[in-house]
C-alpha cells in the first residue's frame, strides 16, 4: 500500500519511468502492463486507468496472459502450510482477509493438494481475488475451475488478475 493515495493529475504528470514503476506492479511486478497503459494518458478518472489496464489484459496474446499467470504467487499452498499460529495474513490476492484461526489439518491437506493439481494441470498458480472466502468455498472454486480447459482457466484466471488489479490502483488513486 502507497503511502499517499496520488490525485489523476499527479498520475498525469509522473514522469513516464516513474509512472511505469508503480503501475508495473498492479498485474505483479509486470513492468510491460505500466508501458501497456502509460500510452493512454491523459486519465479523466481512476475508472480510465481501470479500463486501460483491462484493455491492456485483454490484448494480450493467451500465451502472454499466462506467462503474466505464472508471475503470480502460489498463495493458496502458502496458505495450506501455515501453522494456525500464522493464519492472520493477508495476500496481494486477498484470498483470506479475515483468515480462520485454526484450520483442521485435514483441511490444509486437501487445500495443498488441490492447489499442486491445478498449477500440474494449468501451469500457473490457483487465482483468486476474494475478501470473503473460507477454506471450504476456496477448494468448492479450485475443484469446479478445475474442470475447465487450459484456454478457459486462463480466461477465469485473467478475470481475477483483472479484479485484483483493479483493487490495487484503488490503493494508488484517490
Amino acid at each position: 500500500m502507497w503511502a499517499q493515495y496520488l490525485s489523476i493529475p499527479e498520475v498525469n504528470n509522473l514522469e513516464s519511468e516513474r509512472f511505469i514503476k508503480i503501475f508495473g506492479n498492479i498485474v505483479e511486478h509486470c513492468l510491460a502492463a505500466g508501458i501497456g497503459i502509460l500510452k493512454n494518458r491523459p486519465f479523466g478518472d481512476v475508472e480510465d486507468v481501470v479500463k486501460a489496464i483491462f484493455q491492456y489484459l485483454d490484448g494480450l496474446k493467451l500465451s502472454e496472459k499466462e506467462k503474466i499467470l505464472q508471475l503470480y504467487p502460489d498463495s493458496v499452498s502458502k496458505l495450506a502450510g501455515f501453522s494456525n499460529s500464522m493464519l492472520e495474513f493477508n495476500t496481494h490476492q486477498k484470498i483470506v482477509n479475515a483468515a480462520p484461526t485454526n484450520i483442521r489439518f485435514e483441511d490444509k491437506k486437501r487445500l495443498k493438494q488441490l492447489s499442486k493439481n491445478y498449477k500440474e494441470k494449468f501451469g500457473f498458480p490457483f487465482i483468486l481475488c476474494s475478501k470473503d472466502e473460507n477454506i471450504d468455498n476456496i477448494c468448492e472454486t479450485i475443484e469446479s475451475r478445475m474442470l475447465n480447459d487450459k484456454n478457459t482457466e486462463i480466461e477465469v484466471a485473467l478475470e481475477e488478475v483483472k479484479k485484483i488489479a483493479k483493487l490495487r490502483i484503488y490503493e494508488i488513486i484517490k
